[in-house]
């Protein structure tokens, strides 16, 4: 990821960090923090006829999400597999089993097919998904920093660890 593309998933995980983005007594999911910053890129998205800026979300929620995941685990003395074994029996519906099937995926380059047959059959399921990986990235980083590792060092990996992603998908420039 780029610097423009890596900036809205930073500001999207941080965001999920305030406490607002995890209310549940709200009209609309669209009107918590996170939810502002993803109908924000949708209705962009919507105004340029195509879909660059939530895959972009998509794609840098779920890297920061098996990141994250991976990280727990570790902490935990579970392997991955493990770890996404005890996801999918904590999940309850349809959006947090297509969580853990996207984290699955991103371990066999498969979450952009996951993901674009979710925005492809179904859009509501596909923005729930967005907002569910935020959800899940913030709970996370916060579980981190519970055991010891401050958020704002999390954010820096994070952060990293996506812009190392987008220098290895982007082509070398040639002069």
């Amino acid at each position: 990821m780029s610097d423009l593309t890596h900036v809205p998933v930073m500001e999207l995980l941080r965001a999920s960090l305030d406490p607002a983005s995890h209310r549940t007594d709200v009209v609309s999911k669209l009107d918590l923090p996170t939810g502002r910053l993803i109908a924000a890129a949708a209705h962009a998205d919507a105004d340029d006829k195509g879909a660059d800026r939530l895959a972009n979300l998509a794609g840098g929620l779920a890297l920061a999400a098996l990141g994250l995941t991976a990280e727990l685990a570790s902490r935990g003395d579970k392997t991955l597999d493990e770890f996404l074994d005890g996801l999918k029996q904590a999940s309850d519906g349809e959006v947090y089993t297509l969580l853990v099937e996207t984290l699955r995926g991103m371990l066999h380059d498969q979450s952009v097919e996951i993901m674009g047959r979710t925005l492809a059959q179904d859009q509501a399921l596909f923005l729930d998904l967005l907002l569910v990986l935020a959800s899940y990235c913030g709970t996370s980083i916060l579980a981190l920093q519970a055991i010891g590792t401050p958020a704002e060092t999390t954010l820096n990996d994070l952060e990293d660890a996506l812009r190392d992603a987008g220098d290895e998908a982007e082509p070398a420039a040639t002069s």
